[in-house]
């Protein structure tokens, strides 16, 4: 005789969905409690602003870099390199991936 394997009742389901949904309904009843309203203090804006200056910062560092790069490949191939655009193609390669496959891929 074949063994079956028991499924799930209903209640089991229920009772799982109960004992997970206490605790994150405690923690918002918490959260409530202790005067959090939704709203962002004041004040807030000056986090807003150092997040929007470190965002720029990183996009001149990212720039810079890659124009160092290119600059650098640029003179290996004027002076004679033979694996200069080996190297060329691929730093455009990776530059590629990052800007447009794996953006591409995560939409």
């Amino acid at each position: 005789m074949p063994r079956t394997v028991p499924r799930p009742s209903i209640r089991w389901l229920a009772a799982t969905l109960v004992a997970v949904a206490m605790p994150v309904a405690f923690e918002l009843c918490a959260l409530k409690a202790a005067g959090l309203k939704g709203v962002a203090p004041s004040g807030s804006g000056a986090i807003s602003q150092l997040i929007r200056t470190l965002t720029s910062n990183w996009e001149w560092l990212i720039a810079t870099g890659v124009g160092l790069v290119l600059v650098l490949l640029a003179g290996l191939m004027v002076f004679g390199s033979q694996r200069a655009p080996e190297h060329l193609f691929r730093v455009i390669g990776g530059i590629m991936l990052i800007l447009i496959v794996i953006p591409a891929v995560l939409a």
